[in-house]
């Protein structure tokens, strides 16, 4: 679609198009830049946030650099950082198995059972992780150890590598009461870290791949793992970037899962803290919101710079040579910075590896040194062929492994004279055909057998907080201490009366606030996506960057100057105040949404209505939102379950018993009621079904608008 070009003489007879973004700049503008400034500016103030107010200048930054506990903060932030590169290859495995199964019916049988565990709160699962994995009495992981005999085999790791006694016979780790353990706790709790948005994500793009690519394949010979390598992973590469730079910045800015894991005090001598709970404890605990405003100032430059880098290491290619140059010395300077303070020493030394200029340095290098590496990199592929080496199949058809090809390459660079590869005149490689055949009956046996077999591993592992969380809501307490891991009769249905009498009044707070919250984002959203689609008019391109921007933004690094605005707003304590929060924070993702499925609208449908008379408000309505329907069901549902799901903002803004949402309600029984298994597991599953519902019903909703949206 073609946006209609206004300008500003056209504006007064246009001027009502602006009221479609009204709404949205007004609570975007109030709820997410006002805090942000106020941030920004009493980062230079010591500030109790009240009646002390005194002008520091720079001094929070310089004792933010000087503190320990902040560096400690980031070097745990970038440790799970990096195991989130690792946590991504569970969901590719099981995306890639699923897309694989020839039958649909089979396949969506796979999606709802995996969504079924998955949209389950992250708060739940890391309250279970807490109350039965990591404790150390009877708990289920060191139950694992032992059974298997792992146990063993790491306390002999421990006298061998020197740990210092964290594994002895005989003794149960403690794993969150141990500093030692905190950090290997924080990092794998929530095996095997198959996410929902991860697994659709990847299935929507591998949806995407003509079947012409996959009989190609099979007419070259390609196995399975050649499919995957050279047809379904470049296909996924968009979809692996969103989830590995989403996974990495969350483990900076969030604190939600690691509050809910070891406390506000990031558990024993404070080693689980992360640089988002650091803050959190500065501002609430210690009164000192400048130097939290701080704190939340360097998390904001810290992400923009992240993504910042991620873009550029995507497309560096294409980069202009002097944003590389800059991009090479910044990354330089930081890392030898990094290194001289002796802070972050392991991500200083990843820097300057990452940006030094190996192209430049290689060119240095004399003649004599450079045509061995010369045959050793192009053998080991790190280097491509010169465009003048010409590969020549005898037979046209046949599929040559790339490997082959490389050697061939190698064994003409050695014999040639010099020992280089020829790049003046044109040479030719013959390289033997090497026909793949196809694999036999017992091997596509064993191949099938081997993807349903990790497809329902996997489902074992992600069921059985869902199956814990079931057969001990119907147990007293004698009962899980005899057979925590199986159901023993009799059953105790009245644990789920007592529970439902706790968090009844926090399931309605949240129905409330999840679906105000909803409805006005999506109402919003769809009038603010269609004016940045539809119109090209004076202020367009500022409003859209300023709405670009806030996608980028750590919203918990505005959480200390929210709290005053909304104390100044008499909005503390009110479920007025976590609707609009909710609705303007929401609205970023789904502009962005709408925005780009909007735009993919004929023109001609819009023509034909102005013709008729139909005005932007009709056009919408006829024309917009008809088309939008999966797309809207998609921004809904997910909205509806992070705003469900969402627990830190009313944990620090609501005080009421009586108007805190069923998440809190959670996290506050899990510490007053933790004696009582059965009620306190029944209150997790009754706060887990109206997601699971919701998420079953809207499925294939929400699936064919995630498939809309990504294309």
């Amino acid at each position: 679609m073609t946006p209609k070009i206004v300008t500003w003489k056209q504006v007064r007879h246009h001027w009502e198009i602006y009221l479609l973004v009204v709404p949205t700049m007004f609570l975007i503008g109030l709820f997410q830049y006002y805090p942000a400034a106020s941030g920004v500016y009493h980062s230079l103030f010591r500030w109790n946030g009240a009646d002390i107010s005194e002008y520091v200048g720079w001094r929070n930054f310089g004792d933010l650099l000087g503190s320990t506990e902040f560096w400690d903060s980031f070097r745990l932030a970038f440790i799970m950082g990096a195991w989130a590169i690792l946590k991504l290859i569970p969901p590719i495995i099981v995306a890639v198995c699923i897309h694989r199964v020839a039958s649909d019916r089979l396949q969506f049988l796979y999606r709802a059972l995996f969504v079924i565990p998955m949209v389950i709160p992250p708060l739940i699962i890391a309250l279970i992780w807490r109350s039965f994995f990591f404790e150390a009495t009877s708990g289920y992981l060191n139950r694992f150890l032992e059974a298997t005999g792992l146990f063993g085999l790491l306390c002999r790791a421990d006298q061998w590598f020197h740990w210092g006694g964290i594994f002895v016979a005989g003794v149960k780790p403690a794993w969150l009461g141990d500093p030692r353990l905190i950090i290997t706790s924080v990092v794998i709790w929530g095996f095997p870290w198959v996410g929902t948005f991860a697994v659709l994500m990847h299935l929507a793009k591998l949806g995407g791949i003509p079947k012409s690519f996959y009989e190609a394949g099979e007419i070259e010979g390609a196995n399975w793992w050649t499919k995957f390598t050279k047809i379904e992973l470049p296909a996924m590469v968009g979809s692996i970037y969103v989830v590995l730079v989403i996974e990495i910045i969350n483990t900076i800015r969030d604190a939600g899962s690691i509050l809910a894991l070891v406390g506000i005090q990031g558990g024993p001598g404070g080693r689980g803290t992360v640089p988002a709970l650091f803050m959190l404890r500065k501002a609430f605990f210690e009164q000192d919101m400048g130097y939290a405003c701080a704190v939340g100032l360097v998390l904001t430059v810290v992400v923009l710079s992240l993504q910042k880098s991620f873009t550029v290491a995507m497309e560096w290619e294409t980069q202009p040579k002097t944003s590389r140059i800059a991009v090479r010395v910044f990354g330089l300077a930081v890392g030898a910075v990094m290194l001289a303070f002796g802070r972050l020493v392991p991500l200083g030394w990843i820097l300057l590896l990452a940006s030094f200029p190996y192209p430049f340095a290689y060119r240095l290098l004399p003649g004599a040194v450079r045509r061995p590496a010369d045959r050793l990199l192009i053998r080991l592929g790190i280097i491509r062929l010169p465009p003048s080496v010409i590969v020549q199949r005898r037979d046209p058809g046949v599929y040559i492994p790339q490997k082959t090809v490389r050697q061939a390459a190698a064994a003409a660079a050695a014999a040639a004279p010099g020992g280089s590869v020829p790049v003046a005149a044109p040479s030719t490689l013959t390289v033997p055909a090497a026909p793949q055949p196809p694999p036999g009956r017992m091997a596509r046996h064993l191949l099938e057998g081997g993807k349903h077999g990790f497809i329902w591993f996997v489902l074992a592992f992600a069921f059985l907080p869902l199956y814990l969380m079931a057969i001990v809501s119907l147990k007293t307490n004698q009962q899980f201490y005899e057979a925590p891991a199986r159901l023993s009769p009799p059953l105790h249905w009245e644990n789920f009366t007592a529970a439902w009498r706790m968090i009844a009044p926090t399931v309605a707070n949240s129905v409330f606030i999840t679906i105000s919250a909803t409805l006005i984002t999506i109402w919003f959203s769809l009038w603010a996506s269609y004016f940045f689609a539809r119109v090209k008019a004076p202020l367009t391109n500022f409003l859209w960057n300023a709405i670009l921007i806030l996608m980028m933004l750590p919203t918990i690094a505005n959480l200390v100057p929210l709290f005053r605005l909304l104390g100044d707003l008499q909005l503390l304590n009110t479920l007025t105040a976590l609707v609009v929060v909710s609705a303007s924070g929401g609205q970023v993702y789904a502009i962005f949404t709408l925005k780009n499925f909007i735009a993919d609208i004929p023109q001609e449908l819009f023509d034909s209505a102005e013709v008729d008379g139909a005005n932007h408000f009709d056009q919408v309505r006829v024309i917009v939102i008809p088309q939008a329907g999966a797309i809207l069901g998609t921004v809904g549902v997910m909205h509806f379950i992070t705003e469900w799901n969402n627990f830190l903002l009313p944990l620090i803004v609501m005080r009421d018993h009586d108007r805190l949402p069923v998440m809190v309600q959670l996290l506050r029984m899990s510490g007053e009621y933790l004696k009582f298994w059965g009620p306190l597991m029944a209150g997790y599953a009754l706060a887990s079904i109206p997601i699971i519902i919701l998420f079953l019903f809207t499925m294939r909703l929400f699936m064919r608008g995630l498939t809309e949206g990504m294309h």
